[in-house]
């Protein structure tokens, strides 16, 4: 396997950082901001996955993760919930079939939204958080599991 480009480095290291962060402040009844942190530890994986193992490039020049799409043009991978059902299809059918399945069977950030961060105090129930702690534990094992054996499960 080639060596993966810088970015899938800073992004699997952000990874970590954000849902240990998110853990932290879970912990600490810190919801709003534990849950926004267990979203971008998931977008970081899966930017780290796209770059590494979906055929993603950094040529987008706005420095987000791109793939070309079925018609020839590039596909910016952003923010989730997006990135979600992205990355989805593109692990669909390839070695990627846990994480498919993963991401396929539920979609625990589907209402998460970058610009929560400007809230004051978004209400955010206990079970979504727990919900989105669960998908962001599951999803960071396997970008964890993926770096260790050099393979996208």
């Amino acid at each position: 396997m080639s060596q993966p480009p810088p970015q899938a480095q800073n992004y699997a290291q952000a990874a970590r950082r954000h849902y240990d962060d998110a853990v932290y402040l879970h912990n600490d009844g810190r919801l709003p901001n534990a849950d926004h942190h267990y979203g971008f530890s998931v977008e970081c994986a899966l930017k780290s996955l796209l770059l590494r193992y979906l055929n993603a490039t950094m040529a987008s020049p706005n420095g987000m993760p791109s793939t070309i799409d079925a018609s020839g043009r590039p596909k910016k991978h952003g923010h989730l919930p997006g990135i979600w059902s992205d990355v989805a299809i593109l692990a669909h059918g390839r070695s990627g079939s846990t994480l498919a399945g993963v991401l396929t069977a539920s979609a625990p950030f589907a209402t998460w939204d970058v610009a929560d961060r400007y809230h004051g105090n978004p209400p955010l129930g206990t079970t979504t958080v727990n919900q989105r702690k669960a998908a962001a534990t599951q999803i960071l094992a396997l970008h964890e599991q993926a770096l260790i054996i050099g393979v996208l499960q």
